[in-house]
């Protein structure tokens, strides 16, 4: 089921299926993919408990083996609406039988979407009620449709980072989704801006690990139309579009955590970034979205 939320320049589109963003538009225009299968069936999964792949598919968790596919089970759960009002929703995800099949912790997830002004505030609260320390991995997953105008191009579009820095990007297994970080694919030296052209995502995405800028611009050359996304709490990011169509959207992830390496010994508990939440706590974390 779709909900909607909206003020006097936003309105949003939310499934009650993994409470994924489907739609937004800011004074009328569309600024999401709409989940055109031809391109990529989905517009902004939330990636939960892990992101990527899983090496072998299997995760082991307190010497324990469970399945664990790609991006995690969140994305495909239904969610229960807790409260909604004309700006801002919330939905409510719990451990079940079935999730404690593929990961064996008890816990509920409050996911809150906000709008204030021209903005989407976004807090994702964790609670563990499992008798042990709850790890995991958090990523977003937006795609955000390009060009937005007409007479525009994909070409015609940037990502300018906030923070300058300077990159090894690690090399994306196209077999099996692993990411090596022994193998650098591309360097990037002081990036400020990164112009969009499709074959830099040839070999999958660009992967930007100890991020220094939390807060990058996705706009037009003239810088007239857009999105700023601030993601403090996020030490990674990934951009990506399909490396086998010319996709009208391009992706940018914040993530805490990644794939598996081909390295991975197959504990989860080794994975990179892991957060942790002690028993009978709960953890947020936020984002924002400001269109333009």
């Amino acid at each position: 089921m779709l909900y909607t939320i909206k003020n006097n320049y936003l309105e949003v589109q939310i499934s009650d299926n993994g409470a994924e963003i489907k739609s937004i538009k800011y004074l009328g225009k569309d600024y999401l993919h709409n989940s055109d299968p031809k391109y990529w069936g989905r517009s902004a999964p939330l990636l939960w408990p892990n992101i990527g792949t899983i090496k072998n598919g299997t995760a082991s968790i307190n010497g324990i083996n469970y399945p664990m596919k790609k991006h995690g089970f969140l994305r495909d759960t239904l969610c229960s609406l807790e409260s909604i009002e004309d700006n801002k929703i919330v939905f409510k995800v719990e451990s079940s039988v079935d999730t404690l099949k593929l990961y064996p912790y008890e816990f509920k997830i409050l996911i809150t979407y906000e709008l204030i002004e021209k903005s989407i505030h976004s807090y994702l609260e964790f609670f563990n009620y499992s008798i042990n320390k709850m790890p995991f991995n958090l990523g977003l997953h937006p795609a955000f449709k390009i060009p937005l105008n007409e007479n525009e191009s994909f070409e015609d579009y940037k990502v300018i980072f906030d923070v300058p820095g300077s990159y090894n990007i690690p090399t994306v297994n196209l077999n099996d989704g692993t990411i090596d970080y022994t193998k650098t694919i591309r360097t990037f030296n002081d990036l400020k801006e990164l112009p969009l052209n499709y074959s830099d995502y040839d070999f999958d995405a660009l992967v930007f690990e100890n991020i220094k800028s939390h807060q990058i611009t996705l706009t037009n050359k003239d810088e007239t139309s857009g999105v700023i996304f601030n993601f403090e709490d996020f030490p990674m990011l990934g951009i990506w579009t399909p490396n086998h169509i010319k996709s009208p959207f391009i992706c940018l992830e914040p993530w805490i955590g990644c794939a598996d390496a081909p390295q991975s010994n197959g504990d989860f508990e080794t994975k990179r970034d892991l957060i942790y939440v002690e028993p009978n706590c709960s953890k947020t974390i936020k984002y924002s979205l400001k269109f333009f």
